[in-house]
């Protein structure tokens, strides 16, 4: 499954990019995945939807909300879902900034988040990220997080490295490496490339705080396809394969593949630039 913080992550990388006049004003992304699992005795399959509405205000800001819902087979849990409401802001050519909170509910979710990034230009095409985020249970457990890497811009694509450092309860410490290649452009085809390797952030399981969880690494690896039918209408294809294993032990615990399906749309034009 994928990390949700690689999500925000990646939802940062992507709005990160100047708005053009002749854009959408407003765009709508709507899509569907499932994840199977082998072996399968107790493990998923899950399911996704996935709804993220993004709009322009002002010159500075592109606010959004996303909903994502999930029905998860495994023998132990149901179904939740989660709201997150983002903003990301230009404060100049030179800083941008990007906060998120976020309200999930259900047995799999049950939890409260909020998350700030600052984002300097430090050289013509280099962004240095610097994030720090909050999430905790409705019986006050908590943990906290950071993301720091560059984003590098060039022609025709980006690329970004996250180091992501995990503390819980202020004594367990973990951590993970997450890294995004995007090529293309935007109203165009993009392909994007997504890896994660490390200890999963605690977004993804019921109890932040369970030791189990941060005894097992994970390796995720999606693929994306995003391609515009017309400058305002489009689909998008991802392909997802995970790995995890027992980091005490090396024992293998489980192998995940998924598929995504989904289509965009803009509505209305981008009043200005950002």
């Amino acid at each position: 499954m994928k990390s949700f913080l690689a999500f925000t992550f990646a939802l940062t990388v992507l709005y990160a990019v100047p708005a053009l006049a002749d854009q959408p004003a407003t765009t709508v992304d709507l899509s569907a995945s499932s994840v199977g699992f082998s072996p399968g005795s107790i493990y998923g399959p899950w399911q996704y939807v996935t709804l993220v509405a993004r709009g322009v205000a002002g010159a500075n800001d592109k606010p959004g909300i996303t909903l994502v819902t999930r029905t998860d087979r495994d023998l132990d849990y149901g179904s939740g879902s989660t709201v997150v409401v983002d903003d990301y802001h230009q404060f100049s050519p030179r800083l941008s900034a990007y906060a998120s909170v976020q309200l999930s509910s259900g047995n799999l979710f049950p939890t409260r988040g909020a998350f700030l990034e600052l984002d300097p230009v430090v050289a013509t095409g280099l962004v240095a990220g610097f994030g720090y985020g909050v999430l905790a249970t409705p019986d006050g457990l908590s943990q906290r997080y950071a993301s720091i890497g560059p984003t590098l811009y060039f022609p025709h694509g980006n690329a970004t490295l996250r180091y992501l450092p995990t503390w819980t309860l202020g004594q367990v410490f973990v951590s993970a490496l997450y890294g995004n290649l995007s090529l293309g452009d935007e109203g165009r085809a993009v392909t994007s490339l997504t890896l994660q390797d490390g200890v999963e952030p605690a977004f993804d399981v019921n109890d932040p705080t369970s030791a189990r969880r941060f005894q097992e690494r994970t390796f995720v690896a999606n693929l994306d396809y995003k391609r515009w039918l017309t400058p305002r209408l489009g689909y998008d294809l991802g392909v997802e394969y995970g790995h995890q294993v027992d980091r005490i032990t090396g024992a293998d615990v489980y192998t995940r593949r998924g598929f995504t399906l989904g289509f965009f749309f803009g509505i209305g034009h981008s009043p200005t630039a950002l």
